[in-house]
């Protein structure tokens, strides 16, 4: 099977949704491949470039759900969905974000969609509920009502930015 950078991205899912963003490295990468670490650079510059691949990969899955005309409200909704099936989803999610806003954004909560202060600020307080949900429970921590904590918020916010 030929390298690229799709089969590279499928992978690095596999590791992180088994064994979690703390195993996920570039020499674990490479193994489970059956190829050598420096294989992986002609397709992958570096890790961070993964984490942008990964969670752009994420993305096409909230966009699959929820294209651009989507209301804001449910395509937030399906993101935190969709990062809460991957281990340590929000967090991989939150540096891809970090790296390349544009790329890993959900069409309909973009900044064309939302303008820069409520696409940004929706995101990260998407990310941020998520990863905070995600860290909970790797702890056993309940979160009965995280679902509908999240879609209350998430509400409001678009509501008071008037999207």
């Amino acid at each position: 099977m030929a390298l690229t950078a799709g089969g590279i991205t499928t992978t690095a899912l596999d590791i992180l949704s088994r064994y979690g963003l703390g195993d996920l490295s570039m020499r674990r990468l490479a193994r489970e491949l059956d190829v050598q670490p420096s294989a992986l650079y002609w397709h992958v510059k570096d890790k961070q470039e993964l984490f942008v691949l990964i969670a752009t990969r994420m993305n096409a899955e909230v966009d699959a759900r929820c294209p651009s005309t989507s209301d804001p409200l449910v395509t937030a909704m399906a993101l935190r969905d969709i990062l809460l099936t991957y281990r340590d989803g929000a967090e991989i999610m939150l540096l891809g974000y970090s790296i390349a806003p544009g790329e890993v954004t959900p069409g309909a909560l973009s900044v064309d969609v939302l303008g820069e202060t409520v696409s940004h600020g929706v995101m990260a307080y998407a990310l941020g509920a998520v990863a905070i949900e995600q860290n909970r429970s790797l702890f056993g921590i309940e979160s009965g009502r995280a679902s509908e904590n999240f879609a209350e918020t998430a509400a409001q916010l678009l509501e008071t930015a008037g999207a």
